[in-house]
């Protein structure tokens, strides 16, 4: 027992000895951060490699790759304003929806869902019909059609969910959304590597 006790007392004064001899009570000021440089323009994979890193989407993200999606290879532009007009002359972006929002303001599942149903064309079921495609209501309807997962509509969508949604929608465009839910052919992209 009292070996215990002498390793306990031992071990409490060599830690506060190095609490003492840690580093000095002035600490030296922190270089001045280096200013950012403009964003540049990157092509649409190195665009779609980069936003597959972000922890949260932002409303230009959205839009570029919307554009992308749409355009269908076309260049129309990676800037904000020139992928709003696009989007907007298409007409999926409602007309002032994303006036309000900033081009750095995350984007939200339910606004992402909403984008996605305009997308695709999708009427949805009769509360869809009814009242439009209201974010909780297009969350639903796309969690259905698995191209995004079921959850709150205000929760915050990061880059590579992003890039998911925007292949599983892509695919769907391509297959059609008329009917039934059509049978994707392989597992989502990036699915190979998360079960190795």
């Amino acid at each position: 027992m009292r070996g215990r006790l002498w390793v306990i007392a031992v071990s409490l004064l060599l830690a506060a000895g190095g609490l003492w001899a840690g580093e000095p009570a002035v600490k030296k000021p922190a270089a001045p951060a280096q200013k950012a440089e403009p964003a540049q323009v990157t092509s649409d994979a190195q665009f779609f490699c980069e936003l597959g890193y972000k922890d949260a989407a932002t409303a230009a993200d959205t839009a570029r790759a919307l554009t992308i999606l749409m355009s269908e290879g076309k260049e129309n532009g990676a800037d904000f304003g020139a992928c709003k007009a696009y989007l907007t002359k298409r007409g999926i972006l409602p007309d002032g929806w994303l006036e309000k929002v900033e081009a750095t303001a995350p984007i939200t599942k339910g606004r992402l869902a909403v984008l996605v149903c305009k997308t695709l064309g999708l009427k949805g079921g009769i509360w869809m019909r009814l009242f439009g495609p209201l974010p909780r209501l297009a969350l639903n309807e796309c969690a259905y059609l698995e191209v995004l997962p079921p959850g709150c509509d205000y929760g915050h969508v990061r880059g590579g969910e992003l890039v998911g949604v925007i292949d599983r929608t892509d695919r769907l465009r391509s297959v059609g959304t008329e009917n039934e839910v059509p049978e994707l052919e392989g597992q989502p992209s990036g699915a190979e590597e998360a079960t190795k």
